[in-house]
């Protein structure tokens, strides 16, 4: 299932995206029990809103008619993981690490899919990173690589917006959490539905041209092995992300340096997953 959060005539609401591309309606459903999408998520929803989408006949209302949502209305920890392609560590001038680099990123510095990412003023080197992240069901602490899957949710798409001087010359977390500057959507894909990833591909689109395409097998550390090291050193939520890194073909490491300006359209496409697409303003 696909599941989204968004507001429709004035009032926020999560539901589910149907293959017609109408949404089935699940806050007003069981809005009492799961107020949000988060809710449902941390309190094992699932099969309650399944039972729900296979009773509605037809979806409420149409996908065009709402206006998307970031997946949850409120905060949880976004993991983000650099360096995660060895062909994207080349290019910034890298070894393949020989763990994971992680950071945090802020909810602040998130909009939905097809909310307007805000250009940095401080910074021409707004830059763009396709990623495909991990959604989880539930609590996790000191969780083995082949232990992981249970802990998935789903996925969905993410662009990872970075602001290279900030990020180079003064700190990591500064560079990548400017105000407005990545996105995380449409919908949270459960894994029964994407199925394995190894042979599937994330792609990213600037102004409509091919910047990034790779496979998510040519990833260093795997879903599992993320799970399994980040939940060793702090314990994971129901609901918190992991945005898995970002393949080769980053602005900054181009000849001349291709940074986003106002007015592109910055495209995320994962397979089986979705389209997340933002334009800078």
């Amino acid at each position: 299932m696909k599941f989204l959060s968004y507001t429709h005539e004035g009032r926020d609401s999560f539901g589910v995206l149907r293959d017609d591309q109408t949404i089935v309606d699940l806050g007003s459903r069981l809005g009492a029990q799961y107020p949000t999408l988060l809710q449902l998520v941390r309190k094992d929803g699932w099969e309650a809103a399944r039972k729900v989408v296979q009773a509605a006949r037809v979806g409420d209302f149409k996908e065009a008619e709402i206006e998307y949502l970031p997946l949850y209305l409120e905060p949880v920890t976004i993991h983000c993981v650099g360096l995660n392609y060895a062909a994207h560590a080349a290019e910034a001038g890298h070894k393949p690490p020989e763990y994971p680099r992680t950071f945090v990123k802020i909810p602040a510095a998130l909009v939905a899919h097809g909310q307007d990412f805000e250009k940095p003023t401080l910074s021409p080197e707004y830059d763009f990173e396709g990623e495909i992240a991990v959604i989880l069901s539930k609590d996790a602490r000191n969780i083995k690589a082949k232990d992981a899957a249970q802990y998935i949710a789903g996925y969905t798409c993410f662009m990872d917006g970075s602001v290279r001087d900030y990020q180079f010359q003064r700190t990591l977390d500064q560079g990548k959490n400017f105000y407005r500057s990545s996105s995380i959507g449409p919908c949270l894909v459960t894994a029964d539905e994407v199925g394995p990833l190894d042979k599937l591909t994330i792609t990213t689109k600037v102004a409509g041209e091919v910047m990034q395409n790779a496979a998510f097998e040519t990833m260093i550390f795997s879903i599992p092995k993320l799970i399994e090291y980040i939940s060793a050193f702090t314990a994971l939520s129901a609901g918190d992300v992991i945005a898995t890194g970002t393949p080769e073909g980053v602005g900054f490491s181009r000849k001349p340096p291709r940074f986003l300006q106002s007015g592109e359209i910055v495209e995320v496409i994962v397979d089986r997953v979705g389209l997340l697409r933002n334009k800078v303003v």
